[in-house]
């Protein structure tokens, strides 16, 4: 897990599974009364993710509270005990709701669907981080950013269905105001989900009927993961009972959310509807984000941040740590074929190579980490959220990208230049510093 982070749940019982399900899985839980006043639960816990039992009217005005609070509405809230009641899933999605959870009384669902909630939050604290340090460089970045209206609306790509099959499935779906487009064969699918200027998607409906669609879903599923342009993309997976030996198994793939046919209309598209507004918040947090990276804070190079910049946000996150328990991670890349590309062809070909690599690095991982230069021919990463393992799957990853690319300079160079990385990864200690952190790393390059 890439940090254990803090979830607060109010209306949890004694004994509640989930709560153990979720310590199990490594969280952190806090849990509250119901009818606690969440604004100070908030406060007093300082939570990632708050889940909130719906199943007293004071629920759903906790969710609409901590969701028009310019503080509190910074981490991820999901209704808990919604019932049965006809209207229960629209009550939720209208009170602001990041996510929703049905009958989950073991917490599996709950923990499978987490990563994700955590990690919204944790994008609203790093463009909280990163405001203060763009802020020490005279760049103002604002940190408040509104939650996405629920309009509806929106492209979705049905993968592994034939045409019309899926408004069999579910008959209401035309209702929900999402456009679909519909491509049966999951490796075509995977193209087109990269849109054009034809089409684009907000996201894909997976349909799995079989073990045999199976396969070719779990392909789709794991390349748009994999794929830093796509990593975001809401994916809903809809299976015929069997097709996966649980819901897990689909989560580790890479699905949002999982069901099984017969799918509840007001389900489906509760729920499509959170995943393209969770989709819109993302990006809103990822632009502002962006707006940090300007002359004051960059490297020469222009497309990454400087010494100076990492060197202060790392003090950051390692401050982080000391407060609030967080884990965060560094990948070093040191990439001596720049300077042996000087050595053959002279330093502006150098200077072109290491430019187009600075930009790939900073585009084959998350908005939410920071890709700075500390050495000629040496990158750093600094990925917050993160634990050692997850930056081991990242590190091997952009590596094996680097390594099977070629990059085009000038004429005067006639070939395409193969790189050779050599790269090492280090967690950030408190009261940590750049220098310390590049050493550790240093240390296990390979």
């Amino acid at each position: 897990m890439g940090n254990p982070a803090n979830i607060l749940i109010l209306g949890a019982g004694s004994g509640d599974n989930r709560v153990a399900a979720l310590e199990a899985a490594g969280y952190r839980c806090a849990t509250e009364p119901a009818g606690t006043d969440i604004l100070a639960a908030i406060d007093r816990h300082r939570p990632s993710v708050a889940l909130v039992s719906v199943a007293e009217p004071q629920g759903l005005e906790s969710i609409r509270i901590a969701g028009s609070d310019s503080e509190a509405q910074r981490i991820s809230l999901a209704a808990i005990d919604i019932g049965d009641a006809p209207d229960a899933l629209a009550n939720c999605r209208e009170a602001g709701a990041d996510d929703v959870f049905e009958d989950d009384a073991d917490g599996r669902e709950l923990v499978s669907r987490m990563q994700g909630l955590a990690r919204l939050a944790g994008m609203e604290a790093e463009l909280v981080r990163r405001s203060a340090t763009a802020g020490e460089f005279g760049i103002q970045v604002g940190t408040s950013i509104a939650r996405p209206p629920d309009e509806g609306g929106g492209h979705l790509l049905v993968v592994g269905a034939e045409e019309g099959e899926i408004e069999t499935l579910c008959p209401l779906l035309p209702k929900s105001g999402i456009r679909f487009s519909t491509e049966p064969d999951p490796y075509r699918a995977r193209s087109r989900i990269e849109g054009s200027e034809d089409e684009s998607f907000y996201g894909a409906l997976v349909y799995v009927r079989d073990e045999e669609m199976r396969e070719k879903c779990d392909y789709f599923c794991r390349s748009v993961r994999n794929d830093r342009r796509l990593y975001d993309l809401p994916l809903f997976l809809v299976t015929e009972h069997g097709a996966f030996p649980d819901h897990g198994s689909a989560y580790d793939e890479g699905a949002n959310v999982v069901a099984e046919t017969p799918v509840d209309c007001d389900f489906l598209d509760t729920h499509l509807h959170l995943l393209l507004r969770g989709r819109e918040r993302r990006r809103a947090i990822g632009q502002r984000i962006a707006t940090a990276l300007g002359p004051r804070t960059a490297d020469d190079l222009g497309n990454i941040y400087s010494t100076e910049f990492t060197r202060v946000h790392l003090d950051k996150l390692s401050k982080d740590k000391a407060d609030r328990g967080t884990v965060s991670s560094a990948i070093l890349f040191f990439v001596p074929t720049i300077g042996e590309v000087a050595a053959l062809y002279g330093l502006e070909e150098a200077a072109l190579l290491r430019q187009q690599l600075a930009s790939w690095l900073a585009a084959l991982v998350r908005v939410e980490d920071t890709v700075g230069r500390t050495g000629a021919d040496e990158f750093v990463a600094l990925m917050p959220d993160t634990d050692l393992a997850d930056a081991e799957l990242v590190r091997k990853r952009v590596v094996g990208v680097l390594h099977q690319s070629e990059f085009r300079l000038t004429d005067n160079v006639p070939v395409g230049i193969e790189v050779y990385v050599q790269s090492g990864i280090t967690e950030l200690q408190e009261n940590d510093s750049l220098e310390d952190t590049i050493s550790r790393a240093s240390d296990v390059l390979e």
